[in-house]
């Protein structure tokens, strides 16, 4: 499919927003009409006392209690009702952006090998996606706050020119003090997420051939360096503390110099006359309120930093354009797909298994077969690169153990309707994950599949491949770590299930070859012989290499 246009944050949370423009106007308006009602009420203190209870008049309290009354009820009203609203659009931008990272990383392809490390893989759909999905309803927060500090500051000035004054000046030079303070916490968040991608990826790569390391000694070697990261990430972290601490103690100390200033004004305007008692007492109210919503102006900005990190990074990632020339303009046709780099052949259907003692090589012959490597390889009768990207997209699949599983539900991981995943999940003998999660598609799936065993997230990658039905399915090692029993099983249904599509499957188990139209031995990159299982055995090289699998 082709690539979406490279966005930049900006735009990015823009079209996180603009999707939910009634529900963000909505939840917007509720916030308002919440954050007035809310003020409103202290203001009503110095009515109900002066009108009330000084002046003695009964109809004048009945009056301002029932005011007062509707206030208390429609706020916590008007605040459920937005916060409902701005709930619903996270959930739902949490899911486009993983959405839209999936098809992004499915178009570009091997581009991003390089320059996106795994970690970056496992940081960008959780955290980051979670940070910026969160925009609008950090937007709806701010302008709670507003209509808070804006209502409050009009009704604070009624009462005295002198109160008012007092909270605009408050308001200001809280303002000139958090502003460096966040702009440097914005550098420091952005420093310290990269790291974590860095020093996350080194982890994933140690993890993935610690065996290899302590083999020829460089455990060791590793070990210090990644000691030597880890404290570089460590002072980046007690930089980023360093910022979020000047930012809460603001957070929390401002508030109370407002308290302390508005109730000093108006206890001495008290004293001079120029306010009532009521009045002050409303003033001591708004001073307290004030605390909250100082601090909420301070908590939300940071919130709203955050999201422009995360932001920042996803649109970075979706920046990063294929390798492979998107120059071709043919649809439709197809056929025999030949790498003539290594010889290798994929017939329009059936199963063809390849068998050889290196993967590497094969992988590559099947990046190239599926155009995420530039190359001479032909689709029927016309040059591979003479068909359009996102036509070889949609048809051409390559599936590999490097395929990400971001988190989401099983039915978002599956992205077909709901018998066609549950019978790719009983194909791939995956039924256990669906069983596992509680028999329900709405079942989490985490970040990575951290709550799947290896073997499930294997099968998981496979259902997955198979529900999207793509003309021609290349799987690179796709049961390596599943039982022989399971693997069988898997084979014998993948075979019966796609007799009549092209599969082409890397792996030297005699277990797929029970199963296999079509073998294919490849020695050192090279397409060494062809034909059936049982003509190939012949050769004692391969038989050793088809019984004992490969290395």
């Amino acid at each position: 499919m082709p690539l979406a246009p490279p966005p930049t944050a900006w735009r990015l949370l823009v079209g996180l927003v603009r999707p939910h423009g009634r529900r963000v106007v909505v939840g917007i308006l509720m916030y308002l009409l919440a954050g007035a009602a809310s003020m409103a009420q202290l203001w009503m203190i110095s009515r109900i006392i002066d009108e009330g209870f000084i002046a003695r008049d009964g109809g004048a309290l009945l009056f301002w209690l029932a005011l007062a009354t509707a206030a208390v009820i429609a706020q916590p009203i008007f605040w459920t009702s937005g916060f409902r609203q701005f709930a619903g659009a996270e959930a739902a931008n949490q899911r486009a952006i993983v959405r839209r990272l999936t098809d992004h990383l499915n178009g570009a392809g091997t581009g991003v090998r390089g320059k996106v490390s795994a970690g970056e893989l496992v940081n960008l759909p959780s955290e980051d996606t979670r940070r910026a999905a969160r925009v609008a309803a950090d937007l709806g927060f701010l302008c709670n706050n507003l209509s808070m500090f804006t209502v409050g500051s009009a009704l604070v000035w009624s009462i005295h020119p002198l109160l008012g004054t007092v909270v605009i000046a408050g308001s200001i030079v809280t303002a000139l003090i958090a502003g460096p303070l966040l702009s440097r916490l914005q550098r420091n968040q952005a420093e310290y997420r990269a790291m974590i991608g860095g020093l996350t990826a080194q982890a994933a790569d140690v993890v993935g051939g610690l065996r290899v390391l302590r083999g020829v000694g460089g455990d060791l070697l590793f070990a210090a360096r990644y000691r030597e990261h880890s404290a570089a990430l460590q002072r980046t972290g007690y930089e980023v503390a360093n910022s979020s601490s000047w930012i809460y103690a603001l957070r929390y100390s401002m508030p109370i110099v407002f308290v302390a200033a508005i109730t000093w004004t108006g206890a001495l305007l008290a004293a001079d006359g120029a306010i009532t008692i009521g009045g002050l007492a409303s003033a001591f109210s708004f001073a307290t309120v004030f605390i909250a919503v100082s601090g909420n102006f301070i908590g939300t900005a940071n919130f709203l930093i955050a999201a422009w990190v995360g932001a920042k990074r996803i649109a970075r990632l979706l920046s990063i354009e294929t390798d492979v020339d998107d120059e071709g303009t043919l649809r439709g046709a197809g056929g025999e797909l030949r790498d003539p780099d290594s010889g290798l052949v994929v017939p329009p259907g059936g199963l063809t298994v390849v068998v050889t003692a290196e993967t590497a090589p094969a992988l590559q012959a099947c990046e190239r077969l599926a155009r995420y490597r530039g190359s001479d390889a032909t689709w029927g009768a016309k040059p591979l690169e003479a068909y359009a990207l996102g036509e070889v997209r949609e048809r051409i699949m390559l599936l590999t153990d490097e395929d990400h599983l971001f988190a989401g539900t099983l039915a978002e991981t599956m992205r077909v309707e709901p018998n066609t995943a549950l019978a790719a999940l009983e194909t791939a003998c995956a039924h256990d994950v669906y069983t596992g999660l509680g028999s329900t598609l709405d079942a989490p799936i985490a970040e990575g599949g951290r709550n799947l065993s290896g073997g499930q997230r294997q099968r998981l990658r496979l259902a997955r491949a198979l529900a999207a039905a793509p003309e021609t399915l290349l799987a690179v090692e796709p049961t390596s770590a599943v039982d022989s029993h399971t693997e069988s099983l898997i084979a014998e249904r993948v075979a019966a299930t796609r007799a009549l599509a092209a599969t082409l499957v890397v792996t030297a188990s005699p277990l797929w070859l029970a199963h296999a139209d079509r073998v294919v031995w490849m020695v050192e990159g090279k397409v060494h012989a062809a034909g059936s299982h049982a003509e190939l055995l012949d050769d004692p090289a391969y038989r050793a290499l088809a019984s004992h699998g490969a290395d």
